[in-house]
């Protein structure tokens, strides 16, 4: 049988942060060198009051956008590790009465 490790929160949410900052910047740098590319419009739908190229509104979004990847990580590791106990009850509880029976016999 296949031991069950649940998924640990603060790697997750580490990572998480990480990718989405990473996302946040690569959105930066493709605005900086293809202005006129409308993808700069996306970042002040995802990050309200955001304006473009000012300070402040930099570290807003770099901060807004690792706050959102720790939100995801933790909705994301609850559920993962709220379905795997569940599949482990419902396929436990199966090879439970499948082991009584065949001892029974």
């Amino acid at each position: 049988m296949i031991k069950y490790h649940p998924l640990p929160y603060l790697p997750t949410m580490f990572g998480a942060c990480m990718l989405f900052m990473t996302i946040y910047l690569a959105c930066l740098a493709i605005w900086t060198f293809m202005p006129e590319l409308p993808t700069h419009a996306l970042l002040s739908t995802i990050f309200p009051q955001f304006e473009l190229l000012t300070l402040p509104s930099f570290f807003y979004g770099l901060i807004a956008s690792a706050l959102y990847g720790w939100f995801v990580a933790v909705v994301f590791v609850f559920f993962y590790n709220l379905w795997g106990a569940i599949a482990r009850v419902v396929v436990g509880g199966k090879d439970a009465q499948e082991n009584a029976r065949a001892g029974a016999r």
